[in-house]
């Protein structure tokens, strides 16, 4: 692993270069853009997979929550927007609101071919400028990551009444996977039955529906979503198998080894073992 790291009052730049790398899932309280220079792999951002590639980019905001698995050599740059970054607390919200739900459906940014070569640019004269002694680059550098900021923020909101469009549709996918979050240790809640229920529509059309907007299906999201509630709770808790397995509805702990078995392949004791290695 090769990396750099530069920090600044209001921001900071890390740049690394993994050849075969797996990050857990975490989240920051400051937004970050991530830029592939080279490289291919897996980036799960909120629960939604994407195949990465060389010169994508991705605006990361406090609500995000993502996990990284490299395929091939990549080289990973993060501009780290801190929270002092940003003028006031009402420019905070709209941007982290525009592209959280940006990022529920697409992750990778969407630009315009010459707003996508200008980012690009932007970013290497970025990289280029703190890579040189401190002094009088700090303001320029601020300068060029607001001007990125901006043209990404117009990208996000190009078609302004389409995305006016979409946001009932997102806020519904919004308010579906809090439901799935808050019930998670009731099983029953989550079936699609009661699920479709309780959002007056049919069986068959919640699972499209879910499909459709986040590409993963909805039994696919509640393991998933089981699995970072059991990671989390087996590193940052002493809970025994058995009481994480009472925390999360199952019906005993026979029922909760054969969905670990299922899920991730190994024992409940061997994935406890796995995460303290990590």
């Amino acid at each position: 692993m090769k990396d750099t790291f530069f920090i600044y009052k209001d921001f900071e730049i890390y740049s690394v270069e993994e050849l075969t790398w797996k990050k857990e899932v975490h989240r920051h309280n400051f937004f970050e853009l991530l830029y592939i220079e080279y490289g291919t792999g897996n980036h799960i951002l909120n629960s939604i997979p994407h195949h990465y590639k060389e010169h994508d980019i991705y605006l990361l905001t406090p609500k995000d929550y993502h996990s990284f698995k490299t395929l091939k050599p990549t080289k990973f740059h993060c501009l780290r927007f801190l929270p002092n970054f940003f003028s006031n607390k009402k420019e905070i919200e709209e941007i982290e609101k525009l592209f959280y739900y940006h990022n529920q459906t697409n992750g990778n940014l969407i630009f315009l071919d010459d707003d996508k070569a200008f980012c690009e640019m932007l970013i290497v004269k970025i990289l280029t400028e703190v890579a040189k002694p401190k002094g009088q680059n700090e303001l320029i550098i601020k300068s060029l990551m607001t001007a990125l900021i901006q043209i990404i923020r117009r990208n996000a909101s190009l078609n302004e009444t389409n995305l006016n469009l979409q946001t009932t549709e997102i806020l519904k996918i919004d308010t579906i996977l809090s439901y799935i979050r808050s019930n998670i240790a009731n099983p029953h809640l989550l079936k699609k039955k009661e699920m479709a229920s309780h959002f007056n529509v049919s069986i068959h059309y919640i699972g499209e529906y879910f499909k459709n907007h986040l590409n993963i299906t909805l039994r696919d999201y509640i393991v998933q979503t089981k699995l970072k509630v059991v990671t989390e709770k087996l590193s940052k808790s002493n809970l025994t198998f058995s009481e994480i397995s009472n925390d999360l509805g199952f019906i005993d702990s026979s029922h909760f080894n054969k969905f670990m078995m299922k899920s991730t392949g190994i024992s409940p004791s061997e994935f406890k073992k796995s995460l303290s290695i990590s």
